[in-house]
């Protein structure tokens, strides 16, 4: 199995997940990449992805496994060969199943588009936003799990998987708590952690 991990940006963080999954599949299909399918009345192609990004943000660290035979290095090459720019891949990794880095996900790196500053969420941040018909008022402290300095940017861990907390509604807390002008577009995932063991590891370390 060939796992990519490739890029979601420019005009490609726009397409939502349900479209990525079907654009993924034609694409390499057009690269002529063979995938193996599911056994049954209704074969799928296997392909793993990893959890679902928020429609317009940035991402550096999206991962797709691939059950091929085909060789990683013509994997990435006919791929590449067959993408817009912003889903290029920019590396690949070998694994003997699927990594199941959705379903072991638990947080994920951003980069906020404005200076480094400080805020205090240990002890509470509340947020409100909108949830189908309702408004829902939630403390996401728990969901942050670290802010860091990412060349003079904020950076922020949060919670991802089951325990998702969105970029974008944490974005547009602290415009409102602070002042800012956060724009989701200018958002950037740089990295994925899943866990191993009870512990946090960077997503190319696991798969490496």
């Amino acid at each position: 199995m060939i796992v990519l991990k490739y890029t979601k940006s420019l005009d490609a963080r726009f397409i939502s997940h349900i479209d990525l999954l079907k654009h993924i599949g034609r694409i390499l299909r057009r690269a002529g990449i063979p995938v193996k399918h599911s056994q049954g009345f209704n074969p799928h192609a296997l392909l793993f992805f990893s959890p679902p990004m928020v429609l317009g943000v940035n991402s550096y660290a999206e991962y797709v496994a691939i059950d091929t035979d085909m060789n990683g290095d013509e994997v990435f090459e006919r791929f590449n060969n067959s993408v817009p720019d912003g889903l290029k891949a920019i590396n690949w990794f070998k694994t003997d199943k699927n990594p199941n880095i959705q379903g072991k996900s638990v947080s994920a790196d951003y980069v906020l588009d404005v200076p480094y500053f400080e805020f205090d969420y240990k002890d509470g941040f509340e947020i409100t936003y909108k949830k189908k018909d309702d408004m829902v008022t939630e403390d996401i402290a728990r969901k942050i799990f670290g802010i860091f300095n990412a060349d003079g940017r904020l950076g922020v861990r949060l919670a991802s998987g089951n325990n998702n907390l969105r970029v974008d509604r944490l974005a547009t807390g602290l415009n409102e708590k602070y002042g800012k002008d956060i724009k989701i577009t200018t958002i950037a995932k740089i990295a994925q952690y899943v866990d191993v063991d009870g512990k946090e590891i960077d997503v190319d370390l696991y798969l490496k």
